[in-house]
Protein backbone atom coordinates (compact mmCIF):
# COMPACT_ATOMS: atom_id res chain seq x y z
CA UNK A 1 0.00 0.00 0.00
CA UNK A 2 1.64 3.38 -1.25
CA UNK A 3 1.53 6.03 1.81
CA UNK A 4 1.72 9.86 1.90
CA UNK A 5 5.23 11.28 1.88
CA UNK A 6 6.28 12.32 5.19
CA UNK A 7 3.27 10.79 7.60
CA UNK A 8 4.41 7.24 9.39
CA UNK A 9 1.83 4.49 9.11
CA UNK A 10 -0.55 3.05 12.23
CA UNK A 11 -1.51 -0.61 12.73
CA UNK A 12 -4.89 0.20 13.51
CA UNK A 13 -4.93 -3.67 14.99
CA UNK A 14 -2.47 -2.70 17.47
CA UNK A 15 -3.75 0.42 18.87
CA UNK A 16 -4.55 0.09 22.45
CA UNK A 17 -5.84 2.58 25.18
CA UNK A 18 -2.43 2.40 26.97
CA UNK A 19 0.33 4.48 26.55
CA UNK A 20 3.42 3.93 26.19
CA UNK A 21 4.55 3.85 30.35
CA UNK A 22 1.63 1.06 30.77
CA UNK A 23 -0.93 4.27 31.71
CA UNK A 24 -4.47 4.84 31.04
CA UNK A 25 -5.19 7.51 28.38
CA UNK A 26 -7.18 10.65 29.04
CA UNK A 27 -9.61 11.91 26.53
CA UNK A 28 -6.60 14.03 25.07
CA UNK A 29 -4.42 11.31 24.37
CA UNK A 30 -7.31 9.62 22.50
CA UNK A 31 -8.27 12.23 20.09
CA UNK A 32 -4.61 12.93 18.86
CA UNK A 33 -4.60 9.17 18.47
CA UNK A 34 -7.69 9.19 16.17
CA UNK A 35 -6.29 12.55 14.33
CA UNK A 36 -3.06 10.48 13.60
CA UNK A 37 -5.14 7.17 12.67
CA UNK A 38 -7.12 9.80 10.09
CA UNK A 39 -3.64 11.70 8.88
CA UNK A 40 -1.86 8.33 8.08
CA UNK A 41 -5.01 6.55 6.51
CA UNK A 42 -4.66 5.24 2.76
CA UNK A 43 -6.74 8.09 0.57
CA UNK A 44 -8.00 5.35 -1.96
CA UNK A 45 -9.15 3.27 1.17
CA UNK A 46 -10.23 5.73 3.85
CA UNK A 47 -11.69 5.03 7.13
CA UNK A 48 -15.27 3.86 6.48
CA UNK A 49 -18.12 5.67 8.26
CA UNK A 50 -18.91 2.78 10.44
CA UNK A 51 -15.58 2.58 11.51
CA UNK A 52 -14.95 6.22 11.95
CA UNK A 53 -18.51 6.55 14.18
CA UNK A 54 -17.31 3.69 16.48
CA UNK A 55 -14.17 5.83 17.21
CA UNK A 56 -16.56 8.60 17.98
CA UNK A 57 -18.54 6.82 19.81
CA UNK A 58 -15.85 5.69 22.05
CA UNK A 59 -14.45 8.93 22.46
CA UNK A 60 -17.86 10.67 23.26
CA UNK A 61 -17.86 7.42 25.94
CA UNK A 62 -14.50 8.26 26.96
CA UNK A 63 -15.46 11.88 28.20
CA UNK A 64 -18.42 11.25 29.51
CA UNK A 65 -16.77 8.87 31.88
CA UNK A 66 -14.04 11.67 32.65
CA UNK A 67 -17.22 13.99 33.16
CA UNK A 68 -19.03 11.68 35.92
CA UNK A 69 -15.78 10.78 37.60
CA UNK A 70 -14.79 14.63 37.60
CA UNK A 71 -18.28 15.12 39.42
CA UNK A 72 -18.36 12.66 41.62
CA UNK A 73 -14.99 14.02 43.24
CA UNK A 74 -16.73 17.03 43.62
CA UNK A 75 -19.64 15.76 45.58
CA UNK A 76 -17.46 13.67 47.72
CA UNK A 77 -15.83 16.35 48.84
CA UNK A 78 -18.64 18.45 49.03
CA UNK A 79 -20.24 15.58 51.24
CA UNK A 80 -17.57 15.65 53.61
CA UNK A 81 -17.05 19.56 54.11
CA UNK A 82 -20.70 19.06 54.98
CA UNK A 83 -20.29 16.27 57.16
CA UNK A 84 -17.38 17.80 58.68
CA UNK A 85 -19.35 21.26 59.41
CA UNK A 86 -22.30 18.87 61.08
CA UNK A 87 -19.67 16.89 63.19
CA UNK A 88 -18.38 19.94 64.65
CA UNK A 89 -21.53 21.20 66.18
CA UNK A 90 -21.65 17.77 68.37
CA UNK A 91 -19.02 19.40 70.79
CA UNK A 92 -20.41 20.27 74.03
CA UNK A 93 -23.23 17.47 73.11
CA UNK A 94 -24.15 14.21 75.46
CA UNK A 95 -24.18 11.53 72.33
CA UNK A 96 -24.86 7.88 72.56
CA UNK A 97 -23.76 5.01 70.68
CA UNK A 98 -22.74 1.13 70.94
CA UNK A 99 -20.28 0.10 73.71
CA UNK A 100 -20.17 -0.57 77.57
CA UNK A 101 -18.36 1.99 79.48
CA UNK A 102 -19.39 4.24 82.08
CA UNK A 103 -17.36 7.25 82.69
CA UNK A 104 -18.07 7.46 86.63
CA UNK A 105 -18.09 11.06 89.14
CA UNK A 106 -17.53 10.52 92.24
CA UNK A 107 -20.28 10.30 94.17
CA UNK A 108 -22.88 9.78 91.33
CA UNK A 109 -25.23 8.08 90.34
CA UNK A 110 -25.25 5.93 86.93
CA UNK A 111 -28.05 5.06 84.12
CA UNK A 112 -27.38 2.23 82.36
CA UNK A 113 -28.71 1.96 78.54
CA UNK A 114 -29.60 -1.00 77.02
CA UNK A 115 -31.76 -2.90 74.27
CA UNK A 116 -33.79 -6.06 74.73
CA UNK A 117 -34.63 -8.05 71.17
CA UNK A 118 -37.34 -9.47 73.06
CA UNK A 119 -38.95 -9.33 76.17
CA UNK A 120 -36.92 -10.62 79.34
CA UNK A 121 -37.85 -11.90 82.69
CA UNK A 122 -34.77 -11.18 84.66
CA UNK A 123 -32.00 -8.67 83.88
CA UNK A 124 -28.53 -8.84 85.66
CA UNK A 125 -25.90 -6.01 85.20
CA UNK A 126 -22.30 -6.73 86.52
CA UNK A 127 -20.24 -3.69 86.86
CA UNK A 128 -16.35 -3.87 86.44
CA UNK A 129 -13.29 -1.56 87.46
CA UNK A 130 -10.99 -0.82 84.77
CA UNK A 131 -8.68 -3.57 85.80
CA UNK A 132 -11.26 -6.17 84.81
CA UNK A 133 -12.46 -6.78 88.28
CA UNK A 134 -16.66 -7.29 89.33
CA UNK A 135 -16.71 -4.52 92.09
CA UNK A 136 -20.47 -4.78 91.86
CA UNK A 137 -23.96 -6.54 90.87
CA UNK A 138 -27.53 -4.79 89.74
CA UNK A 139 -30.80 -6.66 89.74
CA UNK A 140 -34.08 -5.81 87.21
CA UNK A 141 -37.25 -7.03 86.97
CA UNK A 142 -39.06 -7.97 84.07
CA UNK A 143 -38.79 -5.40 81.23
CA UNK A 144 -40.24 -5.10 77.56
CA UNK A 145 -38.43 -5.37 74.68
CA UNK A 146 -36.79 -2.07 72.94
CA UNK A 147 -34.61 0.80 74.70
CA UNK A 148 -34.54 -0.26 78.85
CA UNK A 149 -32.47 1.32 81.26
CA UNK A 150 -31.12 0.73 84.74
CA UNK A 151 -29.04 2.35 87.65
CA UNK A 152 -26.07 1.79 89.13
CA UNK A 153 -25.64 3.98 92.43
CA UNK A 154 -21.50 4.11 91.94
CA UNK A 155 -20.97 1.93 95.12
CA UNK A 156 -19.15 -1.49 95.42
CA UNK A 157 -21.25 -4.55 96.50
CA UNK A 158 -20.38 -3.18 100.12
CA UNK A 159 -22.35 -0.31 99.31
CA UNK A 160 -18.99 1.89 99.76
CA UNK A 161 -19.05 4.37 97.11
CA UNK A 162 -16.38 3.27 94.30
CA UNK A 163 -13.53 6.86 93.44
CA UNK A 164 -13.72 8.16 89.81
CA UNK A 165 -12.75 6.76 86.12
CA UNK A 166 -13.72 4.35 83.65
CA UNK A 167 -15.89 1.81 84.31
CA UNK A 168 -17.50 -1.25 82.38
CA UNK A 169 -21.11 -3.36 82.24
CA UNK A 170 -22.16 -6.19 81.36
CA UNK A 171 -25.94 -6.88 80.74
CA UNK A 172 -27.33 -10.72 81.41
CA UNK A 173 -31.15 -11.10 79.96
CA UNK A 174 -33.10 -14.02 80.46
CA UNK A 175 -36.68 -14.72 79.09
CA UNK A 176 -39.53 -16.53 80.70
CA UNK A 177 -38.47 -19.99 79.39
CA UNK A 178 -34.90 -19.09 81.33
CA UNK A 179 -33.16 -18.78 78.18
CA UNK A 180 -30.58 -16.16 77.44
CA UNK A 181 -31.51 -12.85 75.17
CA UNK A 182 -28.51 -11.05 73.05
CA UNK A 183 -28.28 -7.68 74.58
CA UNK A 184 -27.25 -4.56 73.24
CA UNK A 185 -25.56 -2.09 75.46
CA UNK A 186 -25.11 1.51 74.78
CA UNK A 187 -22.33 3.91 76.28
CA UNK A 188 -23.24 7.70 76.85
CA UNK A 189 -20.88 10.28 77.25
CA UNK A 190 -20.00 14.55 76.33
CA UNK A 191 -17.98 15.11 73.07
CA UNK A 192 -15.32 17.31 74.04
CA UNK A 193 -13.78 17.47 70.46
CA UNK A 194 -14.34 16.21 66.92
CA UNK A 195 -11.52 14.40 65.16
CA UNK A 196 -11.05 14.76 61.17
CA UNK A 197 -9.18 11.24 59.85
CA UNK A 198 -8.16 10.25 56.89
CA UNK A 199 -11.07 8.15 55.83
CA UNK A 200 -13.69 8.52 58.62
CA UNK A 201 -14.44 11.53 61.59
CA UNK A 202 -14.83 10.58 64.98
CA UNK A 203 -16.22 12.26 68.00
CA UNK A 204 -13.71 12.19 71.50
CA UNK A 205 -16.32 11.20 74.52
CA UNK A 206 -14.90 10.33 77.78
CA UNK A 207 -11.38 10.43 76.33
CA UNK A 208 -12.27 8.07 73.53
CA UNK A 209 -12.65 8.46 70.06
CA UNK A 210 -16.10 6.77 68.65
CA UNK A 211 -16.66 6.76 65.23
CA UNK A 212 -19.30 9.62 64.23
CA UNK A 213 -21.41 6.92 62.50
CA UNK A 214 -21.88 5.10 65.54
CA UNK A 215 -23.38 7.08 67.37
CA UNK A 216 -27.12 6.40 67.70
CA UNK A 217 -28.43 9.74 69.47
CA UNK A 218 -27.69 12.81 69.86
CA UNK A 219 -28.85 15.09 73.29
CA UNK A 220 -28.23 18.50 74.53
CA UNK A 221 -26.77 19.04 77.68
CA UNK A 222 -28.51 21.05 79.95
Amino acid sequence: MEMIPGVTSIDNTKSTMKTANNEAMGKDDFLKLLIAQLSAQDPLDPMGAQDFSAQLAQFSGLEQMTNVNTNLEIMQKLETALQNTSSVNLIGKTVESYGNTINHAENATETISYSLPSDAESIQIDIFDSTGNQIDMVRVGSQTQGKNMATWDGANSQGKPVSAGTYSYAVKAENLAGAPIQVDTFSSGLVSDVVFGEDETYAVVNGKEIPINTIKRVSQTN
